[in-house]
């Protein structure tokens, strides 16, 4: 099962939630800071919530619980954006949809379909926006929309929708330039737009700028990259975990500081 709530408040007055949940740790040995079996897994992000847990019953007492525990600091649940849901139905969580496919036995984390709904969107509305402006200022709009789009969807399993938004952008660029353009061929405009600016990539149909050699990033182009869960409690914080986290920087590069869903969180 999986449980959502949302409290509106600030962070810090969330904290010690998940020891009010019920969640317990390892402390020693190969399995330190992972969950122990029948324990709650908590994941809290500001005041959203995700608790995954057994059965409707334990999501319902957990939600007494933290209700309990919420009262004294004068918070409460929004009830209208709160669920239970089974997993193999799936829930929304910060842009990604969380679900199991193939009667539950496999998990798999996407960009859920309103995000990709709001990017369509956003990115419609902006390519309209700029007709009448030049191919340089297509770029330089788009580009960082899709590369911190991607950046954000990086961990989950996106290759497929980066790759359906890449088709959805080139058309939408491609009206773009036969709008600019509507006394000349489509062959002309083509042969304008399309080509194979990104030297790094054997693609000739990037949209470019043929004066200024710039060219319009694709979703796909961007690496997907596994997220690797921070052990327990692990805080950058802790000074005797000073060889852990510079350990983690190293094997995984960061993402970019503009890495979000740019239209906001769902």
């Amino acid at each position: 099962m999986v449980y959502k709530i949302r409290t509106g408040t600030p962070n810090i007055a969330l904290h010690g939630m998940e020891e009010a949940a019920g969640v317990r740790y390892f402390t020693g040995g190969s399995h330190a800071g992972e969950t122990r079996p029948g324990s709650p897994v908590l994941i809290r992000y500001a005041d959203d919530l995700l608790a995954f847990v057994h059965s409707r019953v334990e999501a319902e007492q957990i939600q007494a619980r933290l209700a309990t525990w919420l009262k004294p600091r004068g918070l409460v649940f929004n009830e209208d954006k709160t669920s239970i849901v089974h997993l193999n139905e799936g829930c929304d969580f910060l842009g990604f949809n969380i679900r199991r496919y193939r009667s539950g036995t496999v998990l798999l984390i996407k960009p859920s379909t309103a995000a990709v709904r709001r990017i369509r969107k956003r990115l419609a509305a902006e390519v309209k926006a700029l007709r009448g402006a030049n191919a340089e200022a297509v770029i330089h709009k788009l580009n960082p929309i899709i590369r911190g789009w991607a950046a954000y969807y990086r961990s989950a399993v996106s290759s497929r929708i980066f790759h359906a938004l890449d088709a959805y952008v080139w058309k939408l660029v491609y009206k773009w330039a036969t709008h600019t353009h509507p006394n000349k061929p489509k062959h002309w405009v083509t042969s304008r737009y399309f080509g194979m600016f990104n030297k790094a990539r054997r693609d000739r149909w990037v949209f470019g700028d043929r004066n200024t050699g710039r060219y319009l990033a694709k979703f796909s182009w961007t690496k997907i990259v596994r997220h690797q869960m921070v052990k327990g409690t692990s805080s950058v914080d802790d000074p005797a975990l000073v060889d852990y986290w510079a350990e983690r920087r190293r094997k995984r590069k960061p993402a970019p500081a503009h890495a979000r869903e740019p239209s906001g969180l769902a």
